[in-house]
């Protein structure tokens, strides 16, 4: 009589550990369809900035604004750090703009 007990239990844990295995394969499918979708929507959002033209001041860079100013003025915002303070300035605005990507705009 406990051999046939045995040979249930092992039964209906073999059938709990099964459905248990099916579960965790339905989230993960689940989660794998979620994380497709996402990837779809950033796709398509970095496909909508890619259809902006950028506008034709900013298509020759900062280097045809510096090389139209006067010597003398370049020479004297090369002296006081105008590099400098646009790194500066650069690392600022994408570190705002980051914490404000990771942290959901909470910020």
């Amino acid at each position: 009589m406990t051999a046939i007990k045995q040979w249930f239990k092992d039964l209906w844990n073999g059938f709990v550990e099964w459905l248990v295995e099916v579960v965790i394969l339905i989230l993960t499918f689940l989660k794998d369809i979620v994380l497709t979708l996402f990837e779809l929507l950033l796709d398509g959002v970095a496909y909508m900035f890619e259809l902006i033209s950028p506008p034709e001041f900013l298509a020759t860079g900062l280097g045809s604004l510096f090389s139209a100013l006067p010597d003398s003025l370049s020479y004297f915002l090369m002296q006081s750090g105008l590099a400098e303070g646009l790194s500066i300035y650069g690392a600022g605005v994408t570190f705002r703009l980051l914490r404000k990507l990771f942290t959901i705009g909470q910020w």
